[in-house]
């Protein structure tokens, strides 16, 4: 994912976001993004960009770009059942950038 795929897209996050997927190592989900751009379909290779312009991670995106304005910011327990799943599963993404020491 890192350097074998090429980014159809972006998901920009917000700063819980980007502290959940790098610290603790967890799924993205709708709640901590707050933008979409590019064109793109589940399964498709994204970038996951911090307020800073900065990208976090890159993974496989499990909606189409389409799908996803409608989601964005809310959290999981308020979207219907067939979007209460993750937006990046922590186990297809990758961290890219600055590594957190401590």
């Amino acid at each position: 994912l890192r350097y074998a795929s090429r980014p159809r897209g972006r998901l920009l996050l917000d700063e819980g976001a980007v502290r959940a997927v790098r610290e603790r190592h967890a799924s993205l989900l709708a709640a901590g993004v707050t933008g979409v751009t590019g064109e793109f379909l589940a399964d498709d290779p994204v970038e996951l960009v911090g307020p800073d312009g900065a990208v976090v991670a890159r993974g496989l995106v499990a909606y189409d770009a389409r799908e996803l304005p409608d989601l964005l910011g809310r959290k999981t327990a308020d979207l219907d059942p067939e979007h209460r799943r993750e937006v990046v599963h922590r186990d297809e993404m990758v961290l890219v950038g600055r590594r957190v020491v401590g």
